[in-house]
């Protein structure tokens, strides 16, 4: 697990952890290990601005769960199971040319409301 991942879990338990050095030692501890690969709305979004299509956040984690649920634990999950899964399922709202362009230029993401 990699240090931020560990430290975005202390931040979100700290106002019930009495002893936020000791938790984080039981965190590295327990992770020293073992992996997890982390994927986050941000990337079903990311995939989607690529194909020119904005998701709502529940859509996208609709999408995580679905992915998860499903994938093949021999070849994990792909990049393209994303934009796939969203493809096919005819996810989304079509990209306006404006939002095309931030994406492209800066990398913003466009997430419908």
């Amino acid at each position: 697990m990699h240090t931020h991942h560990i430290e975005e879990m202390l931040r979100l338990l700290k106002p019930v952890l009495k002893e936020l050095p000791k938790a984080e030692q039981i965190l590295h501890r327990y992770w020293r290990n073992k992996i997890a690969l982390v994927w986050e709305t941000g990337d079903v979004h990311k995939a989607a601005n690529e194909r020119d299509l904005a998701l709502t956040e529940p859509e996208a984690r609709t999408v995580l769960e679905t992915l998860h649920r499903h994938h093949n634990p021999q070849l994990g999950l792909r990049w393209e199971d994303l934009t796939s899964h969203i493809e096919a399922h005819v996810l989304g709202r079509k990209l306006t040319r404006c939002e095309v362009r931030q994406f492209v230029k800066t990398g913003k993401l466009t997430i419908q409301r």
